[in-house]
């Protein structure tokens, strides 16, 4: 699973993305121009990493025959009831990018950026 980093959260604000907080301990974003451009991306690699059995308890079914069952019998899931799935899942901690506060220091970064090709100036680099 390719992990969200702080730095990217201001692209993903930008186009409303989310942030699973919690899949095996990384955080992962999901929108468009991210690794996992929907939801669908997204299950299709967790499903390969760490199989649909895996998938299904974390979002509270007993198994993935039963997770399959109720997604394809009776009414169709769409594309943002298995957005919610996840999100409302306890486990995966699901949150929207627009509210996350933004913990990445840009400014704090910039300086640093700063001070480095000052130094590598002066270095004669």
């Amino acid at each position: 699973m390719e992990e969200f980093e702080d730095s990217e959260l201001r692209n993903l604000q930008e186009i409303n993305g989310i942030v699973l907080r919690n899949v095996h301990g990384e955080r992962v974003a999901i929108g468009e121009g991210f690794n996992y451009e929907n939801i669908f991306d997204f299950i299709i690699e967790y499903f390969e990493t760490y199989g649909a059995e895996d998938f299904a308890k974390k979002l509270g079914f007993s198994n993935a025959t039963s997770m399959l069952k109720h997604w394809f019998s009776g009414i169709p899931e769409t594309e943002n009831d298995l957005l919610n799935y996840c999100m409302d899942s306890n486990v995966f901690d699901g949150i929207y990018a627009e509210d996350l506060a933004d913990e990445y220091d840009y400014e704090h970064q910039a300086y640093l950026d700063a001070e480095d090709a000052k130094y590598a100036q002066l270095a004669g680099k």
